[in-house]
C-alpha cells in the first residue's frame, strides 16, 4: 500500500514538473498572429499564419557598430538641408542629446554639445576650421576626433577625460546626415559606411525642379513618417484629396529595393480628387502613387499622372519624444524650364526664369498648406500610453505603414518608451 503511495507521489511531481519545463523552455515561442503581406483585392480574406517574435535590438537610444549595423547604416539620422550650414556652429538635438555641427567649405564636423571642462555648450564660442572654442573658459577643441587641443595660458596635457564625443557628419543630396555612434579613431570614421544613405533619384535628374521647406511638429517621430506612408487620409486631411473615393483602386505587394538596406517600396492606383491639379489643370483621373521609405525616417511619395511627376521627400528628425522636425523636398517636372521635353510651356522661352519662379511658389504655397494640415491631425494624436496612440485594428490599406511600424519597432524602439 505504502509503496503504491509513493509511486502515485512520483508521477504526480513528475508530470508537473515536466510541465513547468516545457512552458517555460528557451525554445518555446509564443505564436504572433498577422495578416499576410497578400494585398490582391480580388480577394479580401485575411490570410492568417504564424511568425516568431522578431529580435529586437534598441539601436535608438543605444547606438552600435554590431550586426544588422556593422556599418552604421541604420543610425543616420537627417539634421537639415546643406544651404543652413556653415562656419558658423549649429545645435541639432537628436532624441533629446545636443550635437554641435559646423562646416569648413565641404567639410563636416559635430561633437556632443557639452564641453568636458564643465559642461558648456558651444554655441556661443567660436568655429574656426577644424576646431571650435568653449565660450565659458577658451578651451579648444579639434572637430574631426574631439580633441582637447589648448587651455589658455597652461599646458595641455594629452588624456582621455579631456576629449569629447565625436561624430560623423556628411552630405547627400542637399541633406546633412549626422551619425549617433560616437567615433573614437580614423579607423572607426572610415567603417561609418554613408554610401548606405538614401538619395532620391530625382536629386541627380535636370528634369526635376525642387523647394525646400522644413515643419515642426508635437508628437513621436514614427508617426510623422507613418503619416506620409498613410494613403487613405488624404481624402479627408488634403482640400486635394478625394473624399468620395479615399481608397486606392488597387496596390502591389511591398516590395523590397536593392539599392539600399531596409528600403521598401508599394505601388498604388488612385483616383485624383476633384480638387487637384492632376484633375483640374490636366483632366487626368487615374494616377499612379508609389510611397517608399527608408529606415530610419525617410520616405516617398511619388505622384504620376500623363507623361508628369510629383514627388514629396520626407526626412523626419527626433527631437525628443514628442518633438520631431520634418524636412521636406517637393519636386516636380512640370511648370519647369528644367524640363527640356516639348510641351505648351516652351512658347515662354525668354521667361524661362518667370515660369520657374511662379512653379515654384505655387509647389511651395501647395506644400505648406499640405503641411500644416497634416500637423493639425498628427499633433493631436493620443501621447497618454504607447497602446493609445497605435490604435486598436487596422485595415487592409494599412499594409505599408504597419510594415514601417514593425521594422522601426524592431530597431529602434526601447521596451518601455512611454
Amino acid at each position: 500500500m505504502y509503496q503504491n503511495i509513493i509511486n502515485l507521489f512520483f508521477f504526480v511531481f513528475l508530470t508537473n514538473t515536466s510541465s513547468f519545463f516545457v512552458k517555460n523552455s528557451l525554445y518555446t515561442r509564443k505564436p504572433v498572429l498577422c495578416l499576410s503581406e497578400n494585398t490582391d483585392n480580388t480577394d479580401n480574406t485575411e490570410n492568417i499564419h504564424i511568425k516568431p517574435i522578431p529580435k529586437f535590438h534598441r539601436f535608438g537610444l543605444h547606438p552600435r557598430l554590431e550586426s544588422p549595423n556593422e556599418k552604421g547604416q541604420l543610425t543616420w539620422y537627417p539634421i537639415g538641408f546643406a544651404k543652413d550650414f556653415g562656419r558658423k556652429q549649429k545645435r541639432v538635438t537628436i532624441k533629446d542629446v545636443n550635437y554641435i555641427v559646423w562646416r569648413d567649405k565641404k567639410d563636416y564636423f559635430g561633437l556632443r554639445d557639452s564641453c568636458s571642462h564643465q559642461g558648456s555648450s558651444f554655441m556661443k564660442g567660436e568655429s574656426c576650421k577644424n576646431t571650435i572654442t568653449c565660450p565659458y573658459h577658451g578651451y579648444v577643441f579639434n572637430g574631426e576626433n574631439g580633441e582637447l587641443v589648448e587651455i589658455p595660458k597652461m599646458k595641455c596635457v594629452e588624456s582621455n577625460l579631456h576629449n569629447i564625443d565625436c561624430y560623423k557628419v556628411v552630405e547627400k543630396g542637399d541633406m546633412v546626415y549626422l551619425n549617433t555612434i560616437p567615433v573614437v579613431n580614423s579607423t572607426m570614421k572610415n567603417e561609418l559606411d554613408e554610401s548606405s544613405i538614401f538619395v532620391e533619384p530625382e536629386y541627380f535628374s535636370s528634369e526635376q525642379r525642387a523647394v525646400m521647406l522644413c515643419e515642426e511638429f508635437e508628437h513621436y517621430a514614427k508617426f510623422v513618417t507613418v503619416n506620409s506612408l498613410d494613403i487613405c487620409h488624404i481624402g479627408f486631411v488634403h482640400t486635394f484629396g478625394n473624399k468620395k473615393h479615399p481608397n486606392p483602386i488597387r496596390n502591389s505587394n511591398v516590395i523590397k529595393l536593392n539599392d539600399t538596406e531596409n528600403h521598401y517600396k508599394i505601388i498604388y492606383e488612385y483616383i485624383a480628387g476633384e480638387n487637384s491639379l492632376v484633375n483640374k489643370v490636366y483632366k487626368i483621373d487615374n494616377i499612379t502613387v508609389e510611397n517608399e521609405y527608408t529606415l530610419p525616417h525617410s520616405t516617398v511619395a511619388r505622384v504620376k499622372f500623363g507623361g508628369y511627376t510629383s514627388t514629396i521627400i520626407t526626412h523626419a528628425l527626433p527631437v525628443s519624444t514628442f518633438k520631431t522636425i520634418l524636412f521636406v523636398k517637393a519636386y516636380r517636372n512640370y511648370w519647369s524650364y528644367s524640363n527640356k521635353e516639348s510641351n505648351f510651356l516652351n512658347i515662354f522661352y525668354p521667361f524661362e526664369y518667370m515660369v520657374n519662379m511662379i512653379g515654384d511658389k505655387f509647389t511651395y504655397n501647395t506644400m505648406f498648406t499640405t503641411l500644416k494640415q497634416d500637423k493639425s491631425i498628427i499633433d493631436f494624436i493620443d501621447k497618454s500610453s504607447y497602446e493609445g496612440m497605435h490604435g486598436k485594428f487596422s485595415i487592409v490599406y494599412d499594409i505599408f505603414s504597419n510594415h514601417y511600424r514593425n521594422n522601426y519597432k524592431r530597431f529602434y524602439e526601447e521596451e518601455h518608451m512611454f
